[in-house]
């Protein structure tokens, strides 16, 4: 008498890869995949500030809540207008200890997310890290599939002058995030999350300088 023989159980990264191929979604999956955050840009191929006004005006366009429409950008892209912002913002979160990329190697555009400060007696929906997460994603994956590519890195510790540095008035507006741009000069990949040498799941440079992200499988983050 035969006996039947279990089939192997199917991993859920294995399910996920095909409902990504059934559903038509390998661009997309390859996209979020690539759009990693960025840190080291080749200075010398500025990223033109019509390609930063897009960017502004997808994000602009992508859901908010109660559509309430409360966020307000600012765009930099002249050298000098960019170092000043550049001045101003903390990389060391990034990597342990680093002070940032060299001149060089820095970002050549940034788009502010703000959001404009309540007026008394003027009720006015609030605004959520939601909207704001929402917005910058948007940004960071439209400028992934351009072509040529134009990575970002995103910022949410700055000193307290960085609106000062954009010339924007503090008393009218809140920094809530600054979107630094430009074209990589470095290869990120995604790997195994115990993949850090230091066994912790920082991010992490090879001795070829690329840029690995640790990321948890899926079967990990599934409840």
């Amino acid at each position: 008498m035969n006996e039947t023989v279990p089939a192997a159980p199917v991993s859920a990264e294995s399910m996920a890869k095909q409902g990504c191929e059934k559903l038509g979604l390998d661009a997309f999956d390859a996209l979020v995949r690539r759009a990693r955050t960025c840190r080291r840009f080749d200075e010398s191929m500025r990223v033109p500030r019509e390609f930063l006004l897009e960017l502004a005006e997808l994000a602009h366009l992508a859901p908010c809540g109660a559509n309430a429409q409360r966020l307000r950008f600012h765009v930099v892209s002249g050298a000098e207008d960019c170092a000043r912002v550049f001045d101003e913002l903390a990389w060391a979160g990034a990597l342990k200890d680093w002070p940032g990329p060299a001149e060089g190697e820095r970002p050549t555009g940034y788009i502010a997310i703000l959001a404009e400060r309540a007026v008394p007696g003027k009720p006015a929906a609030p605004i959520t890290d939601v909207d704001t997460g929402i917005a910058a994603q948007t940004m960071m994956l439209a400028a992934r599939s351009a072509t040529p590519e134009v990575a970002a890195c995103m910022f949410k510790a700055f000193t307290p002058h960085a609106i000062d540095a954009m010339g924007l008035d503090n008393d009218k507006y809140e920094l809530k995030l600054i979107m630094a741009f430009g074209v990589p000069a470095e290869t990120q990949v995604i790997d195994a999350i115990d993949s850090n040498p230091d066994g912790s799941i920082n991010y992490w440079r090879d001795e070829a300088r690329v840029h690995h992200v640790p990321k948890r499988p899926l079967a990990d983050v599934l409840l």
